[in-house]
């Protein structure tokens, strides 16, 4: 314990250095009376959205399955059944979201409870947005997750499983662990890179965050749970939500410019 203090306040120390002389690069503005609702709206209404469907399949509808129905890029995952693999990937999707954390925390070690604010907003609107996008698409497309394919297993063995190791057997589309844990790690990549610089200390963020979502995605395909689409389009929007959140947040010109009102949305690049 003493030792995991230690290296705490050593990383606040090397942070505060790296932020000296820069000033802080976000701040709430009358986007976040249109974008926190937004977010909110998603999150809670795929909620209501989710408990209306039944995800289910009956044993009679499983055994109709056929694998041959998948595309073939998608097809080898209906072999997969791999409970290791699904456990790693839910340490993953339960561990990246507390990751921002190396960002917040040394803005409240400073007292900057302004800057912890707006970085908390930030973080609120990415989870909801996020998760509010991800629930509403698996609820209209409804598409099976790849295990109840698998005839290595008997009809009745599939209906099991989708009541005890893997429910939800409807929701395959798209893989709320890609997404969830894709916009966890660029939200703290680009918001550690914004605050903090380009450097060896943001380049080990970047890499070690992509690299853990990107192995949840791996061991979601690994597992059975989803195909190799559903995690692509999962690590789309959430690498999405998690970089432009920030983007919108900026307080310093930048080259990117994004512009979301109420009816009307716009991006622009400025060489």
């Amino acid at each position: 314990m003493k030792h995991t203090c230690l290296c705490i306040g050593l990383l606040i120390v090397a942070l505060n250095a790296l932020a000296q002389n820069k000033s802080f690069p976000y701040k709430l503005t009358k986007k976040d009376f249109f974008i926190a609702p937004l977010s909110a709206a998603a999150y809670y209404g795929s909620d209501e959205l989710g408990k209306k469907k039944d995800h289910n399949l009956t044993i009679d509808q499983i055994a109709k399955l056929d694998r041959t129905d998948i595309n073939r890029f998608d097809r080898n995952a209906t072999y997969h059944w791999n409970r290791a693999m699904d456990k790693t990937s839910n340490v993953l999707y339960k561990t990246l979201p507390y990751l921002p954390a190396i960002v917040v925390i040394p803005e409240l070690a400073k007292k900057e409870w302004n800057h912890g604010l707006t970085l908390g907003v930030m973080y609120l609107e990415v989870f909801w947005l996020t998760t509010g996008v991800t629930d509403i698409t698996k609820s209209l497309t409804g598409r099976i997750r790849p295990y109840l394919y698998n005839t290595s297993f008997t009809p009745e063995q599939r209906f099991r499983f989708q009541n005890t190791e893997a429910p939800t057997a409807s929701t395959s589309f798209i893989s709320g662990h890609s997404s969830r844990t894709f916009a966890f790690a660029v939200f703290t990549s680009k918001t550690f890179t914004d605050i903090y610089g380009k450097g060896t200390l943001s380049t080990i963020v970047w890499a070690t965050s992509l690299s853990a979502a990107s192995l949840t995605a791996y061991s979601r395909v690994a597992a059975g749970e989803h195909f190799p689409t559903d995690v692509l389009a999962g690590a789309i929007v959430g690498s999405a939500i998690g970089y432009f959140i920030p983007v919108l947040h900026k307080n310093t010109p930048d080259n990117l410019s994004v512009s979301v009102m109420p009816g009307y949305f716009n991006v622009s690049y400025r060489f």
